[in-house]
């Protein structure tokens, strides 16, 4: 629940602040990217875009992550479940060894 909370916060206050950067950057801009140029771009587009971009590299770097972690996951409950069900060794057996 406390999660949730946090991250309506988040969104809220990320949210105020591109609307206050909207309000008081009306004035388009000059965009260039390698060989290709726009005159006339509003602000709030290149932040938007920017943004988004951001958000979908960081989501499917953590869904990269998390998968690795379920794999990790996985494996480390099969040892456990190999664990539960081994033979106990003996004092005697482990000296002997």
């Amino acid at each position: 629940m406390k999660n949730m909370q946090l991250q309506l916060i988040l969104i809220l206050v990320v949210s105020l602040i591109l609307i206050l950067l909207t309000v008081q950057n009306p004035n388009p801009v000059r965009l260039q990217f390698l060989s290709w140029e726009a005159d006339q771009v509003p602000l709030i587009v290149v932040m938007l875009t920017s943004l988004l971009g951001g958000l979908i590299i960081s989501s499917v770097l953590g869904i990269f992550k998390q998968s690795k972690l379920k794999e990790q996951i996985s494996q480390l409950q099969r040892e456990i479940e190999d664990l539960k069900y081994a033979e106990p060794v003996s004092d005697e057996e482990e000296l002997e060894d």
